[in-house]
């Protein structure tokens, strides 16, 4: 049975790839972000400018292998912060 990770995409980057949810093989954060990028140039932009929760916690290395079944929270910058 394949395994993934479970983007959860929200504002702006939620407008920008017209859906809230993706679901990907396991890769490194900065692979999976080039591969959701990819034809995508708004979506590129706004990913540029987003901060990443895995399974709840700010990551900070997007070289970091992302393991199966986790949660990547996108959260783009909000009004005021």
């Amino acid at each position: 049975m394949a395994q993934f990770v479970t983007i959860r995409l929200y504002g702006a980057a939620r407008a920008a790839a017209g859906k809230s949810e993706m679901r990907i093989v396991p890769k490194p954060l900065n692979v999976i972000l080039e591969a959701m990028a990819i034809g995508n140039p708004r979506l590129a932009q706004v990913l540029a400018q987003c901060s990443f929760l895995i399974d709840g916690v700010a990551a900070h290395d997007k070289k970091m292998q992302i393991p199966a079944d986790s949660v990547v929270d996108v959260l783009p910058p909000f009004a005021g912060g």
